[in-house]
């Protein structure tokens, strides 16, 4: 009976990670669409890419936070490239051509309170070259 069970079980894994990605997915679009309207920019292919994922230890449990790519354009000749960056299916910030837009999850405001300010916002996105 075990032997029946895990191929099973191991199929609804699947299944469930696979439509958690694609929830992320959706959320990340409707962002980077968003939040391109809002800066007056034209959001390229109308579609985001995932640049990167891994497990993280919150509060609420283990949730995964993704970094999704997108290209956007300023002027309609120069194409652009975005990220949002997402933890489960709460947004984590945008970056868009210098700015950061950040919105933090309910259940870590507390800890940004006692936390001392910094003037610089860390994205793991940038890399000196």
């Amino acid at each position: 009976m075990l032997t029946t069970l895990a191929p099973l079980l191991l199929l609804g894994l699947l299944a469930m990670i696979w439509y958690t990605g694609a929830r992320a997915r959706e959320t990340a679009v409707a962002i980077s669409r968003a939040a391109c309207q809002k800066e007056g920019y034209q959001l390229l292919d109308d579609t985001v890419a995932l640049q990167r994922f891994a497990p993280r230890w919150t509060s609420s449990g283990l949730r995964m936070r993704r970094m999704y790519r997108f290209e956007y354009s300023v002027e309609g000749t120069l194409r652009e490239t975005g990220y949002v960056l997402l933890l489960g299916n709460t947004l984590e910030s945008v970056h868009i051509q210098g700015r950061h837009t950040i919105e933090q999850p309910p259940e870590e405001e507390e800890e940004a309170e006692s936390r001392p300010a910094a003037k610089v916002i860390p994205f793991p996105g940038n890399r000196r070259r």
